[in-house]
């Protein structure tokens, strides 16, 4: 996590690296690299969630292919699933507090986000290999294996929206 921060940080130009000496300046430019290191983070997990997304629909074709119609209301509930947590992802908030905001985010708030985020990785990347798995299935036609790995692919997308969902209440502060 904060090699991602630090990274961000080394990349900045010679004008904003005067401008974190300014009195005043620096406080609100440290909050600034620590949103685009969260932002880093949450663009990674939708480019995972979008690839995991892309496997599972590649599986769709053997399954309509074998007129394995049982699976269809299956895969189109999990379809939306996968749509609904992507799109969390992608458009998740990221640690903005305005000046008149009631719940001010502060640096360690920003940090635990970032580290929250980067703890999401291993799911996503989780679940990326779960949907490779299912595509496999589905070439071979082995539909019993693909319907217990479509329960696993499930309960993954549930613990992610749950997870989304605590993100979201960390940042309100809840």
């Amino acid at each position: 996590m904060s090699h991602i921060y630090k990274k961000v940080k080394d990349q900045l130009a010679l004008l904003e690296k005067i401008e974190t000496i300014i009195p005043g300046y620096r406080g609100y430019k440290e909050k600034e690299l620590r949103r685009e290191s969260d932002k880093i983070i949450r663009d990674y997990l939708f480019r995972v969630m979008t690839e995991a997304k892309n496997n599972f629909d590649e599986s769709l074709i053997s399954v309509v292919e074998a007129e394995r119609t049982e699976l269809f209301n299956t895969l189109n509930r999990i379809a939306a699933i996968m749509d609904r947590v992507a799109e969390k992802i992608h458009h998740a908030g990221y640690g903005y507090s305005g000046f008149f905001d009631a719940i001010k985010i502060r640096e360690n708030e920003l940090d635990s986000l970032i580290k929250f985020d980067y703890t999401l990785i291993e799911n996503v990347n989780m679940l990326l290999q779960k949907c490779k798995e299912l595509k496999a299935l589905a070439d071979e036609r082995d539909f019993e294996a693909y319907r217990k790995k479509l329960d696993e692919i499930r309960k993954m997308l549930d613990e992610l929206s749950a997870a989304i969902l605590s993100r979201e209440n960390l940042i309100r502060g809840v």
